[in-house]
């Protein structure tokens, strides 16, 4: 049987308690947390200095195609960015089987995307995200992947759909 130091069991109990008040506080997953490599399902060098680009989702539901796109910055400063510029939501798409996708639009003609004013242009901090999504009318059920084109990345290709 090994025993412990009292610093290692005051530094675990007060670990122990600060995830069960952030859990009772916030709520179960309420909190920041750190991005994870592993919700990545494909990222892209962007034209903005030190932002990588992340497709962390892809979802078909009731005929509507929710992509979400993570800006990392992985530079040592912060960074200014512009996603979209003068409203022209047109220029992120998506392709399907030789069909091309645009941003679904509500009754007002306003996209159904994060930031859907004219411009979206956050400050990402150093070793900061900004998560950017969008919706689309989705492909048919036959369709599993599709290619996304952004104004800021080379395409992400082959993105397989969650259904």
């Amino acid at each position: 049987m090994t025993t412990r130091s009292t610093a290692s069991r005051r530094r675990f109990v007060q670990l122990a308690s600060t995830t069960f008040v952030g859990t009772i506080l916030l709520g179960p997953g309420m909190g920041v947390r750190p991005a994870r490599a592993d919700d990545v399902i494909q990222s892209q060098d962007t034209n903005i200095g030190g932002i990588v680009a992340e497709i962390t989702q892809v979802k078909r539901k009731e005929g509507v195609l929710t992509i979400k796109m993570r800006l990392r910055n992985s530079g040592n400063d912060k960074v200014y960015t512009v996603v979209v510029d003068a409203g022209d939501y047109d220029k992120y798409y998506l392709t399907a089987a030789d069909k091309k996708y645009f941003i679904l639009r509500d009754t007002e003609n306003k996209p159904l995307a994060a930031g859907n004013g004219d411009t979206v242009n956050p400050t990402i901090e150093k070793s900061a995200t900004y998560t950017w999504w969008a919706k689309f009318a989705a492909p048919p059920a036959d369709i599993k992947s599709i290619t996304v084109y952004t104004p800021i990345s080379a395409p992400f290709e082959d993105l397989p759909i969650m259904d």
